[in-house]
């Protein structure tokens, strides 16, 4: 059994690519994976569907114990900084009713985080050298990049989220419906409002490898 690690974009994969001693390289349905001796690693591209279709395609074909997704997000609660770490709790769609959720397959109005995960990357952030804080929340996720204060204020009022991110929900929903359990990881590179597109584009680098280093310790723990 291995660990299956997706982040949306290469960026937030690569590192952990690079620490990878071999791995046999698979392509299926047009997503490629990377296969180690303890984890398969893969980038989803963004957007719900795409982070949908490559987790069926992931848990289909390797096996996989768990999922861990790692990457970016936009801040949302008021205590959360660029360059902070947020462990979900529990994973929400922002742009699906909730009353849809509710009354339709799997009815499920979120889908609630592995805490064996969670306390496993809580542990491994501990050996982590960084000046990030790290915070539990709910992740919200949605088709779209968030840099309106207005509507951050309506994500707040609706959801209370801690982070804002374009993937997270569709894997956790994937996870859930095979009964695998799953931890989103997001590092802050942005704070959802209208500095975002500029604090993006600053912060995107440094946010995705902080949130592979710990992805990396938990691998290795």
């Amino acid at each position: 059994m291995k660990i299956g690690i997706i982040g949306a974009m290469k960026i937030e994969i690569n590192l952990i690519l690079e620490r990878m001693k071999t791995y046999e390289i698979i392509e299926k349905s047009g997503f490629i994976f990377y296969v180690g001796e303890k984890i398969v690693l893969t980038s989803c591209s963004v957007g719900k569907v795409n982070a949908a279709a490559c987790t069926q395609v992931l848990i289909d074909n390797f096996e996989v114990s768990a999922v861990i997704n790692t990457g970016i997000a936009g801040g949302i609660a008021t205590n959360i900084e660029i360059g902070d770490i947020v462990l979900s709790t529990s994973c929400t769609y922002h742009d699906v009713r909730p009353e849809q959720m509710r009354h339709f397959f799997p009815y499920q109005e979120e889908f609630t985080s592995d805490e064996n995960l969670i306390k496993l990357a809580q542990k491994s952030f501990e050996t982590l050298t960084t000046n990030a804080n790290l915070h539990l929340g709910k992740v919200i996720t949605g088709d779209s990049f968030i840099s309106d204060t207005e509507l951050k204020r309506q994500l707040i009022a609706e959801y209370s989220p801690a982070c804002v991110e374009m993937e997270g929900a569709a894997i956790a929903h994937v996870a859930y419906i095979n009964q695998v359990p799953f931890l989103i990881i997001r590092a802050i590179s942005d704070k959802a409002d209208a500095q975002a597109s500029v604090n993006y584009e600053e912060f995107e680098e440094k946010a995705a490898h902080l949130s592979a280093d710990l992805v990396w310790e938990m691998v290795k723990k």
